[in-house]
C-alpha cells in the first residue's frame, strides 16, 4: 500500500463511476491521490511493478474501454485545492477542481477571463493538458505556471506556458505523458456583471444544444480548420442524426456528439457508431475526421485496427465548396 489512497479489490469498482461518459470495466489496480505527493508515489509504484497505467480526469473528453483493464488508473477527482494566492488576481487550482466550480470562484473575488469555462465539463487538470478553447476563451491565456508529475514520479514545474501551449488542442503533454497536478491561473480584476452574463449565456447555450441530456465526451471529431467548415456541420450535412448502435446515439442538436443513452451503451457501441459518422462524412466529402475523443484502456482488435486507420483528403468536391460558402456567410454568434 503506497501513502496514495488505493483500491487494490477484485474486481475494482467499475470504472463507468468515475467516468463521464458512464463507460469502463474494472482494472488491476486504482489509486486515488490527494496530492502531488501521493500521484508521485502512484507513480514510482506502478514503475515498479512495471505496469501499463492511464490517468483518469473527469473523463469528459475520454471513452473509457469496457474491456478488463491489465494495469492500473490513476483518477485524479480528490485533487480539489483551490484558493486564491494573492489580491491580485493569483489563483492556486489543483487538477481535480470542475471547469465550473472555478468560474464560480473567480468571478466571487471579483475577477474576469475566467467566465467561459462555466458548464465546460471537466476538470482544470484535462483543460490544460487539452488547451480548452470555448466561447472566445483559451486556458493558455490564463495559465502561468503548471505543475505536474513525469514518468519517473518526479514533480516538473513548467513556469513558461508558451513552451508548453502549442495550439488548439495540443500541448506537450500530450507526448511527454506528465500528469497535471497543479496549475496556477492569473485574472484580472473587473466587470463581475459582464463575467456573471457570460456564465450565464454559456450555460444556456449548453442546455439548448442538449449538451447534458444524456452522458457524452463533447465533440467526437476535432475540427480541421483547413477544411472551413466544422465537424459538427459536415457530419450533420451527411443527414446521419437517426444512426443509432446499441444504446449509442448522436444528438439531435448537434451531430458531432454521441450519447450514452440513460447510461446503458457499451463502448462497442459508442466507438462503432463514430466509425459509421467518420466513413459517411467521408463518402460525402471526401474529409477524413480526426478524433477529439481520447481511448482510455484496452480495444477489441478490429475496433483498434479501424480506429487507427487514416485515409487522405480527396480532392475537392462542389458539395463541400458549398458548405464552406454556407458557413461563411452565417452570422458571427455571441461568444
Amino acid at each position: 500500500m503506497t501513502k496514495a489512497e488505493t483500491e487494490t479489490t477484485k474486481p475494482v469498482k467499475r470504472l463507468g463511476s468515475l467516468a463521464y461518459y458512464k463507460t469502463g470495466g474494472t482494472c488491476a489496480r486504482l489509486y486515488l491521490p490527494k496530492s502531488i505527493e501521493e500521484i508521485q508515489s502512484a507513480v514510482r509504484e506502478i514503475r515498479s511493478l512495471s505496469q501499463p497505467f492511464f490517468v483518469l480526469g473527469g473523463g469528459t473528453n475520454s471513452l473509457v474501454c469496457d474491456d478488463t483493464w491489465p494495469g492500473a488508473v490513476i483518477a485524479l477527482t480528490h485533487m480539489g485545492g483551490l484558493h486564491a494566492l494573492d489580491k491580485n488576481g493569483g489563483i492556486f487550482c489543483e487538477a481535480g477542481v470542475d471547469n465550473s466550480e472555478f468560474a464560480r470562484f473567480a468571478v466571487d473575488h471579483g475577477l474576469t477571463g475566467a467566465g467561459w469555462m462555466n458548464r465546460l465539463p471537466g476538470q482544470m487538470g484535462g483543460t490544460v493538458r487539452m488547451n480548452a478553447r470555448c466561447y472566445g476563451g483559451e486556458i493558455s491565456q490564463i495559465v502561468k505556471k503548471i505543475t505536474c508529475v513525469d514518468m519517473k514520479g518526479e514533480v516538473v514545474v513548467h513556469d513558461e506556458p508558451t513552451k508548453v501551449f502549442r495550439g488548439y488542442k495540443d500541448t506537450s503533454f500530450m507526448q511527454t505523458g506528465e500528469i497535471i497536478a497543479a496549475v496556477e491561473i492569473k485574472l484580472e480584476p473587473g466587470d463581475t456583471a459582464a463575467t456573471q452574463e457570460l456564465m450565464k449565456f454559456c450555460e444556456d447555450d449548453r442546455v439548448l444544444k442538449g449538451q447534458f441530456t444524456h452522458p457524452s465526451c463533447g465533440c467526437v471529431f476535432k475540427n480541421d480548420y483547413t477544411v472551413g467548415v466544422p465537424s459538427g456541420m459536415l457530419l450533420e450535412a451527411t443527414g446521419i442524426k437517426s444512426l443509432t448502435r446499441g444504446s449509442a446515439a448522436i444528438s439531435p442538436q448537434h451531430a458531432n456528439f454521441v450519447f450514452n443513452l440513460h447510461g446503458a451503451a457499451s463502448s462497442r457501441d459508442i466507438v462503432e457508431l463514430t466509425l459509421m459518422m467518420r466513413e459517411a462524412v467521408y463518402t460525402r466529402f471526401g474529409v477524413w475526421l480526426e478524433y477529439e475523443m481520447e481511448i482510455l484502456g484496452e480495444l477489441p482488435d478490429d475496433l483498434a485496427k479501424s480506429l487507427r486507420e487514416v485515409r487522405a483528403r480527396k480532392p475537392e468536391t462542389p458539395e463541400l465548396a458549398v458548405l464552406r460558402a454556407k458557413f461563411s456567410a452565417k452570422p458571427a454568434s455571441k461568444p
